[in-house]
């Protein structure tokens, strides 16, 4: 029998995109914010537009992300070889777990370990109830179509990736994945440095993020056509910068110089296609109803704007294509890096 442990209702976190032009850099630096409310404002619009995109990101981007995933788990640690030889479970924290893919791989793997997996503890965090309930519902669906006996525990809770400290205690995991949630913090070196904590001595953290846009096709397009014929300088929640993470140079240096982490690594996934989608109006819509700060750089140009916008997509997607006879090349980066044993 395999056990689903409740949602832990609390509150949570994550995050959104931009682009810098002067203009935008001259209205934050005179905005009078505190970081304290940057963060609300970042994390108020990551958290309304997830509410609402939910399916959205499930249906358009659901295909795309999930080809980052056994690489995640892999430089992750998971599955584990070593379970048997220790006196507690095995526990695996995906953060930002959206809707379950990560959960669901790592579920698959269970399955196939060798003995009673209920040795076995996997954990969703996320800021959204209603990528929660998506989680929860792929999860119970693919238990009850299992023909298995072992008793795995999954559990989901709501939650801050930036405090993840507030939720667990020091070195209660031996995994923590995040794949492309770490684009959607305010502050991905708060998530990284709770992640150092929340590990175990030797447990390890891996997470995704995509390659700048001159490389990912699908957000080249869009942003291209924002600057050429609608308006980059709209007013935006400051936050980092979305593409940062796909720089495997910066990547590595702050896993490895500014917070300590041993054995760090950050390869790039290149060979990922969005074979889902399959015209630019398509890319528009998914972009438009399944993402944060791009939705809201489209969301606020003038009606002119976005009929401009949304026909330069579609013409652009289909130069790039030649003509539709090809999926837009989306490589993305995985960052790994394990905490000392001592």
């Amino acid at each position: 029998m395999m056990l689903i442990s409740a949602f832990t209702t609390k509150v949570a976190v994550k995050s959104c995109l931009r682009l810098i032009t002067p203009q935008v850099a001259a209205r934050m630096a005179s905005s009078g914010l505190s970081q304290d409310e940057k963060h609300d404002r970042f994390f108020q619009m990551e958290h309304e537009n997830w509410e609402e995109g939910f399916k959205a990101y499930d249906s358009g981007f659901g295909p795309l992300t999930q080809q980052t995933i056994p690489i995640l788990l892999s430089k992750a640690g998971f599955p584990p070889s070593n379970r048997h030889e220790r006196e507690y479970p095995y526990a695996l924290l995906d953060v930002a777990t959206g809707p379950g893919f990560v959960l669901s791989a790592a579920l698959d793997h269970s399955f196939k370990l060798s003995g009673d997996s209920s040795d076995i503890q996997l954990t969703g965090l996320d800021i959204t109830h209603n990528f929660l309930a998506l989680a929860q519902e792929r999860i119970s669906t693919k238990m009850k179509n299992q023909q298995c006996n072992n008793q795995i525990n999954v559990q989901f809770v709501v939650g801050d990736a930036e405090k993840l400290s507030l939720k667990f205690p020091k070195n209660t995991f031996d995994s923590i994945t995040c794949n492309f949630g770490i684009l959607h913090l305010f502050s991905p070196e708060s998530f990284l440095s709770e992640a150092h904590r929340v590990l175990r001595p030797g447990g390890r953290v891996s997470f995704s993020a995509w390659a700048p846009p001159s490389r990912t096709e699908g957000f080249g397009i869009a942003l291209q056509a924002v600057a050429e014929v609608g308006n980059p300088d709209v007013d935006l929640p400051e936050g980092p910068d979305f593409f940062r993470f796909g720089d495997t140079n910066v990547a590595v240096d702050v896993m490895q110089n500014e917070l300590g982490f041993d054995n760090v690594e950050s390869i790039e996934k290149s060979d990922m296609k969005w074979h889902n989608i399959k015209d630019g109006n398509m890319l528009f819509d998914v972009l438009f109803n399944g993402t944060v700060r791009t939705k809201e750089l489209l969301r606020r140009q003038t009606p002119a704007q976005l009929s401009s916008i949304s026909s330069l997509v579609s013409q652009r997607y289909d130069e790039l294509t030649n003509g539709r006879s090809r999926p837009l090349s989306m490589p993305a980066v995985v960052t790994s890096g394990q905490k000392p044993f001592a």
